[in-house]
């Protein structure tokens, strides 16, 4: 058990220093300012998501790690205390076997998107990642959803931070759902979308839900059920049905409680 320990911390070094060197090419170097208030804004939101199984940090892009987190102690189950600068080695040596290309490829995939986005659609930036999972130490599963706003830009809009929340989802992924996804969403009205899903590894301009899934899901969110979704829409009941099936399929929800509930935390509906 401690020789696999040792092989997983090694594993996750080697993919840390290599993140650092792919990040260290896309974000901009500066100083992020009084991280004191940072501090002290995180705790008094980290008040009101008390029990919720929840995390707030501050990430650096540049150099791949946090500079700040509010309530890690208690959702990483207090691991041994390290040096910040090890730390995101420490959590990628609990990644889940399937999910160690999640940090290279969500790298690769955020700055290709970033480059993509003209200055004028930089605003209003949200970067949500769903479905990475780890094992703490004391062999709890952790589902991880989170967050990411954009905090710090350079005069091109380009950014260095994210101020994250961090939740732990497990409750709401089907535990066979074994992929991950990732939605960034931008421009004045959040019109503008890049998507990912490690199912197809699929790079794409269009939402995880299409148009008429979210429309069905809007009206389940609303408690209409499927016989009236029908009547409303002008479909059958087999349609609402099969889109009902296919939205869980592919955000790995757990039922359709859950459903509802990531796309509203993600900003689908």
């Amino acid at each position: 058990m401690q020789e696999n320990s040792l092989r997983r911390m090694q594993d996750a070094e080697r993919l840390y220093k290599k993140i650092v060197a792919l990040s260290s090419k896309h974000f901009i170097k500066d100083d992020i300012g009084d991280i004191e208030r940072f501090r002290e804004e995180a705790n008094l939101l980290l008040n009101g998501i008390k029990g919720t199984d929840a995390v707030i940090a501050i990430f650096d892009h540049l150099q791949f790690t946090h500079v700040l987190e509010v309530g890690e102690k208690e959702f990483w189950n207090n691991l041994p205390e390290v040096p910040r600068e090890q730390k995101m080695t420490q959590i990628m040596s609990l990644l889940d076997k399937d999910y160690i290309s999640f940090f290279s490829d969500s790298v690769n995939w955020l700055a290709s998107v970033l480059e993509k986005i003209p200055f004028e659609q930089r605003i209003n930036i949200q970067i949500f990642h769903c479905g990475i999972r780890y094992t703490l130490l004391n062999g709890k599963p952790v589902c991880l959803f989170s967050k990411g706003l954009p905090i710090h830009y350079d005069k091109n809009r380009k950014f260095s931070y994210t101020f994250n929340y961090v939740q732990n989802i497990n409750h709401l992924l089907k535990k066979d759902f074994r992929y991950y996804w990732i939605r960034i969403s931008y421009g004045e009205n959040g019109e503008f979308l890049h998507t990912f899903h490690s199912y197809d590894k699929a790079y794409s301009t269009k939402d995880l839900l299409s148009i008429r899934e979210k429309e069905i899901l809007k009206l389940i969110a609303e408690d209409y059920d499927t016989k009236e979704i029908a009547n409303l829409l002008f479909i059958s009941t087999a349609t609402v049905g099969n889109h009902r099936s296919n939205m869980i399929e592919r955000l790995g929800a757990r039922d359709t409680t859950a459903l509802v509930q990531l796309a509203k935390m993600t900003g689908m509906i």
